[in-house]
């Protein structure tokens, strides 16, 4: 570093109780140095201290007037705080810490002040107000970069606000030797109300690049408003910033302007990313960026590719009115519910260059159609304190988006609309209740149970139904519906308070008794939100026509959700069978009765739960279990099958 020589005008000492103070005016009229010096005798200091207390400043100094920053924040409330040219008597700073206008008569105000331009790139923030709606005359400038304080021979850049009319926009305008030229605008009528405010961001590029984020709110939640490139742009080390104001004589102090601050643009190091993918139809993606890209590379389909067969898109819809968004078109059907699919997303630049490369995992949900969802599980009579649930489960390959699906009770004519944006994966299970940490609580349900917080229809404890409805416009579709009772519990539980109705088989009708059984004692009588423990795997249907075969040869009737009951599965060449199904101990005297010319359908089951007729546990021993089939034709089948009732030690 070259020795550097600080020359003083004048140097004065004042003494005070604690120190003395020294001031030292130094010649170039713009520094003050003020100094303390405690705990002395004398307000000598030797040459050493002065030289480097006096260095140190100096260098603060050097380094401060490096940056080459403006800042214009008027908090001290002394508006020659900077040094000023023109018409400084015609402007204050108001209590609220605000340069505001404020003349004695209709006409014309500017102040300038010259500053060090930053070698860099440059970023300007600002905020203004004109308590008026604009016009030819009322309306102001703002100077950014001037190398005159004279428009007629300046040239440089100014903002201009207001004019005639409702289409006041924020405009930017060029000076070339005085002679004016408009290169870009803001957004059309955005300074046109009374008061126009606004609170402005520019980034000014040494390449030429100027970009502007604005709130028209005066706010900080500023959007891109204009773009324009000048690549014939040179500023000066120094130039002049300065603020003009036309106004009529009604309009003397309604200019007011604050937060200015001119400093060098942090370098952008951060390329854009897809913030959100989300896919709109079989055929169209929307993707959501974190930052605005360039159109060139956001709409450049060989930047794109989806597995699964998809490829590339079409085209790409993509508006500057809405820059951070893309649509990615592709052929139709292209997209598949129950795929899992993953976008390599590559080449997507932002204005310095940055990118990178990117994947995304995401699947298309669907809303369902029958069949895809079924009702699972049902509590309609919880313990006190708690609340009425339903369980929905899918039973297809697809995602199912279980938003605006409606739960409805059509005994009471009662329904309710699900708004959520859970999405049920096939093979998955969910628990719909106004009170889910209840039920976790009471049932002690595992981590992986699902559940949703809505509220659904009520529900009576003897009898009621429950249906889930899907409604496009004046079109409803009953997915599944469900007519329950409170005698479909096991016979020999004697208080059904807080026991939900579990589903056995998935593929059983849901309105056929024998697919629904009262939950396990083990798991304190409901599963709500994850596998019910009655559940029994596969179709529940036996392979041949015209069979019926137990599901299994020894039960357990205790409640303990295995091996609890047996299904008498059938399959049937046509409906219309009565069967009569009775039940027969070992010496060949009769049991029950457990179906009396009940009406078949192709296929499905009929279930024994190990109780005889007068409602009592089945005595330890092998059953028969003899089935009668009557058709309206005359056709007539039997079958006898053997089942075994234990008792586990």
């Amino acid at each position: 570093m070259k020795n550097v020589f600080i020359f003083a005008k004048s140097v004065t000492w004042t003494k005070s109780s604690s120190h003395y103070t020294c001031r030292l005016w130094l010649a170039t009229d713009k520094l003050k140095l003020k100094m303390k010096r405690k705990d002395i005798s004398s307000p000598r200091m030797s040459n050493v201290s002065l030289a480097r207390y006096f260095a140190l400043f100096w260098l603060m100094f050097c380094y401060a007037n490096s940056q080459g920053q403006l800042t214009l924040n008027f908090n001290s409330g002394n508006i020659n705080d900077v040094k000023w040219e023109g018409n400084i008597s015609h402007f204050r700073i108001n209590p609220e810490g605000q340069l505001q206008l404020n003349a004695p008569v209709a006409g014309e105000s500017s102040v300038y002040t010259k500053f060090k331009v930053p070698a860099d790139s440059i970023r300007i923030d600002l905020y203004f107000k004109l308590q008026f709606a604009p016009s030819n005359d009322n309306f102001g400038k703002i100077y950014l970069f001037t190398d005159n304080v004279a428009e007629a021979a300046a040239n440089g850049y100014y903002l201009r606000l207001g004019e005639n009319g409702s289409n006041d926009a924020i405009q930017v305008w060029k000076l070339s030797a005085g002679v004016p030229t408009l290169m870009a605008s803001g957004r059309m009528g955005g300074i046109s109300a009374d008061p126009a405010d606004a609170r402005l961001s520019i980034k000014v590029y040494r390449n030429g690049l100027w970009l502007m984020d604005t709130d028209y709110t005066g706010g900080n939640v500023l959007e891109q408003d204009l773009e324009f490139m000048d690549p014939q742009m040179t500023l000066p080390d120094s130039m002049y910033f300065g603020i003009y104001c036309k106004y009529t004589s009604s309009r003397t102090d309604k200019f007011f302007y604050d937060d200015i601050v001119f400093k060098t643009v942090e370098k952008d190091t951060v390329p854009p990313a897809v913030a959100k993918a989300e896919i709109q139809s079989d055929s169209r993606i929307k993707l959501t960026f974190t930052e605005v890209p360039s159109e060139s590379s956001v709409t450049n389909v060989a930047n794109y590719e989806l597995n699964n067969g998809a490829g590339r898109p079409v085209s790409v819809s993509y508006s500057s009115s809405m820059p951070t968004m893309a649509i990615l078109n592709f052929g139709p059907s292209v997209i598949q519910s129950g795929k899992y699919y993953r976008l390599t997303v590559s080449g997507i630049r932002d204005k310095a260059g940055n990118t990178r490369a990117q994947t995304l995992d995401f699947v298309f949900p669907v809303s369902p159609s029958r069949g895809d969802l079924v009702i699972n599980e049902l509590l309609a009579d919880p313990y006190t304190g708690g609340e009425d649930f339903v369980e929905l489960y899918n039973n297809s390959l697809k995602f199912i988006k279980l938003d605006s699906l409606i739960l409805r009770n059509a005994d009471k004519a009662e329904e309710k609309l699900l708004l959520t944006d859970m999405v049920l994966f096939p093979g998955q299970y969910v628990a719909v209740s106004k009170n889910p940490s209840f039920l976790m609580s009471t049932y002690q349900t595992p981590d992986t149970a699902r559940f949703l917080t809505a509220t659904i229809p009520s529900l009576n404890i003897d009898e009621g139904n429950i249906s889930i409805i899907s409604r496009q416009g004046s079109i409803s579709t009953t997915i599944d519906s469900f007519d329950y009772r409170e005698d479909m519990h096991f016979i020999l539980i004697d208080e059904t308070k807080g026991v939900s109705l579990e589903r056995i088989r998935f593929g059983g009708d849901s309105n056929d008794p024998n697919n629904w059984h009262s939950a396990a004692t083990q798991v304190r009588f409901a599963t709500p939100g994850y596998k019910n423990s009655n559940h029994i795997d596969g179709t529940g249907v036996t392979s041949g026509l015209n069979t019926l075969t137990p599901d299994r040869k020894v039960i357990t009737p205790d409640g303990d959700g295995n091996d609890d009951f047996v299904l008498l599965q059938y399959k049937l060449d046509k409906a219309g069978y009565l069967a009569t199904v009775r039940i027969f101990d070992s010496e060949g005297f009769p049991v029950t009765d457990l179906a009396n010319n009940f009406l078949l359908g192709t296929e499905g089951a009929l279930r024994w739960d190990g109780v005889d007729g007068e409602n009592n546990y089945a005595k330890i021993g092998p059953y028969i279990i003899l089935t009668r089939l009557l058709h309206p034709d005359g056709k007539v089948r039997e079958f006898r099958n053997l089942v075994v009732v234990a008792q586990k030690f």
